[in-house]
């Protein structure tokens, strides 16, 4: 009898948009949140590790219409990068429980047309490397702010 191998896509239902631009976290976020019609909300940045001092920015939005919901996050603070083998990306967009490529394209084209955008395009996010680590910091740091949301 021959064993069946199963093939695990931790990333299916993501994708991931890199952004180059010299605008500020929050200037981004105002000019996606006007092109883009999405409603961006500063969240409390993403720290690596115990060290409090390396943060990066965040933002969130969750479209309640199809339950998707987009991460802005910095790549950069005064100290380091957060994926260093990426250091030429600004941002990073992404975007979870999407179906399909049609939402990133959608969101490729209207970063397109944000003034002093110079570049954004779609990340093979299996080329990332630490990737699963970076989504998993996510998903705990959300679980975080709904808990301290929740004492409130």
């Amino acid at each position: 009898m021959k064993k069946q191998l199963f093939q695990i896509d931790y990333f299916e239902g993501y994708h991931l948009l890199a952004i180059v631009t010299h605008l500020k976290d929050y200037r981004l976020a105002f000019f996606l949140n006007r092109e883009t019609g999405s409603r961006f909300a500063k969240y409390e940045d993403l720290c690596v590790g115990d060290d409090k001092k390396d943060c990066y920015s965040l933002y969130r939005f969750h479209r309640k219409e199809d339950h998707i919901t987009f991460y802005l996050i910095s790549n950069a603070n005064e100290v380091r990068k957060l994926i260093p083998s990426k250091k030429e990306i600004d941002y990073f967009l992404l975007i979870k429980d999407a179906v399909g490529n049609g939402i990133a394209g959608e969101m490729t084209g209207q970063i397109r047309n944000i003034k002093n955008v110079v570049a954004v395009f779609k990340m093979d996010m299996s080329t990332v490397k630490d990737m699963e680590l970076l989504l998993e910091m996510i998903e705990l740091h959300e679980v975080e702010q709904k808990k301290q949301q929740a004492k409130t």
